[in-house]
């Protein structure tokens, strides 16, 4: 109901990149044993959160919601990160608060608990209001490029495609 309100009230511009991760793979291996100790899953989508909240106090008009009743965009002074979680009663959006004064390791562990917790049923309201800006990742199921629903009331959301490996030629 929530989706379809959003896909026809909202208007959806899409914008498709493609970004070089390979630094960013490194790093995901070589901490992944330590945010595992931690209680987390290092995954892609954690390590962007914490790109996205970063990204968002460089442009503000990405973190911001709308107000129906006053007919306004209200610009958020907290960078709260949505993440998409794909359950059985289909899509729901736990939100990290305040993603950009944690570590990629909590953002982590935060982020393993609130998607079980979503899959269990035991998801508040709470926990799924106060988002700035949704990531949603459908890369596990093999897709490249898609249209990702803006999460009603906020302005936009980042939707990320499968990773691949391919050799690219360089002018180094």
């Amino acid at each position: 109901e929530r989706l379809s309100h959003a896909w026809t009230t909202i208007p959806h511009v899409t914008q498709f990149d493609k970004a070089d991760i390979t630094a960013m793979e490194e790093l995901r291996k070589k901490y992944r044993e330590q945010v595992m100790i931690a209680g987390g899953t290092l995954t892609v989508t954690a390590m962007l959160v914490k790109v996205l909240a970063t990204a968002v106090q460089h442009f503000p008009q990405f973190n911001a919601s709308l107000d129906p009743d006053k007919g306004e965009v209200v610009y958020k002074k907290y960078v709260n990160i949505g993440v998409a979680v794909d359950t059985d009663r289909g899509l729901l959006v736990p939100v990290i608060r305040h993603a950009d004064q944690k570590n990629i390791t909590q953002i982590a562990v935060e982020m393993h608990t609130a998607a079980e917790k979503a899959r269990n049923r035991k998801l508040t309201l709470d926990d799924m209001s106060g988002g700035g800006m949704t990531i949603s990742n459908l890369g596990g199921l093999g897709g490249t490029y898609f249209t990702p629903i803006v999460n009603w009331p906020e302005v936009a959301i980042l939707g990320i495609g499968r990773d691949f490996v391919r050799l690219v030629p360089t002018d180094r």
